[in-house]
């Protein structure tokens, strides 16, 4: 009998080896910038160099626009999501007209938890839920599909909670965004992704951490050596000291003022690389830079610089990485998209700015708009279905050339349920 297990788990491990070996796509990093619009990678990159397109992930091969929809946006007048008559084929800034702002202020924009979804189920549903369907149903989601599989690992990263909409529409199943005692037991308990790193309000989860089989750490630890941190452990980090720089208003000299002690998102992204590739296996790593959102919503360019540039920080020190021979991964065996839940604010342009160049902030006496400048205008401070980027780069990033023009013929546009699709596709050949 005791041979008999030994045998069993000798052909297990065999197994499991060999079907790693046959892994053509190794890593996968999926970056969402939550509430990142064109308009908004464009002012990014007419700050750090002068114009538009050159931020790390505009020289990746695979550069597309995606549809972000949800099933709420859909009514009369919106049958199909996304009109293209009405919206156009293009975003802002590369097409403007007052129809297409008109669409979307009139058209009911996605939320994170329905696009995130999206991408991790390949469905559409409702606003405010995460990954249940229509019939209350439960949705499997890339990281059920990979536990399931048990040759990935997976990674959550996020500057917000670590059971808000985004993290949680690839981790757990419920019927409101807003239960995140229920999203945070369930990711801890039952999804269990390798490493999570983001912010969490209820410390009565330690304990709860600790019993779900992980080590836990605070973000101004993971500079240094985790003490009695062991790679068979998973990896649990309460980010504490990460904060968005500011721009420096200098006229071609762009630069960031940072926090004393705060950590840039390329640390965080970093650590979580190094600490995955310790372990010797496959991962999917989902890492949201949310504050983008946060800075749209309150038509804050200032910040909205910051946190996209952090994005563009992040991509482009993995992207060293992966390019550095430091490490096994490769462009043969690595796969890095970068894209958006769905564009925030409906940011327009009166001017170009010029490298290192910023409107002033707007500044409020209450209801009352003390200083404006006009080179920018933000008409929303809430979500749009405007066309967000979609941009991959290495092993199987091909795969969404076949998704281009489906939903909307002669058109480089493709819908976030694509993202599923060669997710599941690169991770389970």
């Amino acid at each position: 009998m005791k041979f008999l297990k030994i045998f069993c788990l000798f052909i297990l491990l065999f197994t499991a080896s060999n079907l790693i070996g046959d892994i053509s796509t190794k890593y996968v990093f999926l970056f969402i910038g939550d509430g990142m619009s064109i308009s908004g990678e464009f002012a990014t990159s007419l700050y750090l160099y002068g114009t538009d397109k050159k931020l790390i992930w505009n020289s990746f091969p695979v550069k597309f626009f995606s549809t972000t929809w949800s099933l709420t946006s859909i009514n009369k007048s919106n049958p199909d999501g996304y009109d293209t008559s009405s919206a156009g084929l293009l975003p802002y800034p590369y097409y403007s007209t007052e129809l297409a702002d008109n669409y979307f202020k009139n058209t009911p924009p996605t939320d994170s938890s329905a696009s995130a979804t999206a991408m991790s189920t390949g469905y559409k549903i409702q606003n405010g839920v995460v990954c249940i369907d229509n019939n209350g149903k439960s949705l499997q989601n890339i990281f059920d599909i990979l536990n399931k599989k048990n040759i990935y690992n997976t990674c959550l990263i996020t500057t917000t909670l670590f059971y808000s909409a985004t993290p949680a529409s690839f981790s757990s199943h419920n019927i409101s965004r807003n239960n995140y005692k229920e999203i945070a037991e369930e990711i801890l308990s039952v999804t269990k992704p390798e490493i999570i790193i983001g912010c969490n309000e209820y410390f009565y989860l330690n304990d709860f951490v600790k019993q779900n089989g992980y080590y836990i750490a605070d973000s101004i630890d993971i500079k240094n050596t985790l003490p009695f941190y062991t790679t068979d452990k998973k990896i649990f980090v309460t980010l504490s000291n990460y904060s968005v720089p500011q721009p420096k208003k200098m006229k071609n000299n762009p630069g960031f003022s940072y926090k004393d002690n705060a950590l840039s998102f390329s640390d965080i992204v970093t650590f979580a690389t190094i600490k995955l590739l310790e372990k010797k296996k496959p991962f999917l790593a989902v890492i949201e830079q949310s504050d983008i959102d946060s800075a749209n919503h309150d038509n804050d360019y200032h910040s909205m610089v910051g946190s996209v540039y952090e994005l563009h920080d992040a991509v482009n020190s993995l992207i060293k990485l992966i390019q550095s021979n430091q490490t096994d991964m490769n462009w043969q065996n690595t796969l890095v998209i970068v894209t958006a839940d769905h564009a925030t604010g409906m940011l327009r342009f009166n001017e170009n700015l010029a490298k290192g160049q910023l409107p002033h902030k707007m500044i409020f006496a209450g209801k009352n708009l003390l200083k404006i400048d006009r080179t920018v205008k933000y008409k929303s401070k809430n979500h749009t279905n405007e066309l967000v980027g979609l941009y991959a780069i290495g092993a199987g990033s091909e795969l969404f050339n076949k998704y281009i023009g489906l939903t909307h013929k002669n058109s480089q546009i493709i819908d976030n349920t694509d993202i599923f699709k060669v997710l599941k596709e690169v991770t389970t050949k």
